[in-house]
């Protein structure tokens, strides 16, 4: 009987320390600004200057408010990483981010990496890509 109620009881703080670990991982998976970006509702994405549905997400890897990165899903075109304050963009690897259905993790931190310079702007708050396999993206915020 005591056996049982031994095992009985290694089971419960196992399963008590996995439900700890696991909710503090969650927490930290989606609180870790340098990482998350959240998805938005609002941006358009033109490729070759037709419309196209993207999805879009914004992330404040600093407390500095004019410090966001965008990160835009264009899909059978690319994934791209945009910084607002330094105006440059660079090219997203499959294998440094996550996808979900509200947000996105990337395994580094989002304002890292080699920004290139954008094309002139003719709007405001527009990122002109340069040509990339033939097509010019344009996201527009």
């Amino acid at each position: 009987m005591r056996g049982q109620m031994a095992k009985c009881f290694f089971k419960f703080i196992a399963t008590l320390v996995a439900l700890v670990v696991a909710t503090s991982a969650g927490f930290w998976f989606v609180d870790a600004p340098e990482h998350w970006l959240t998805r938005v509702d609002f941006g358009t994405v033109t490729v070759d200057d037709r419309p196209l549905q993207a999805d879009v997400y914004l992330g404040h890897p600093t407390e500095n408010e004019a410090d966001v990165i965008a990160f835009v899903h264009v899909p059978r075109v690319g994934d791209y990483f945009l910084d607002f304050e330094g105006e440059g963009y660079r090219e997203a690897s499959n294998h440094e981010y996550i996808r979900f259905k509200r947000g996105v993790w990337t395994f580094r931190r989002m304002n890292k990496g080699p920004f290139g310079a954008l094309l002139p702007f003719r709007k405001v708050n527009e990122f002109r890509l340069p040509p990339s396999d033939g097509h010019t993206v344009v996201a527009q915020f």
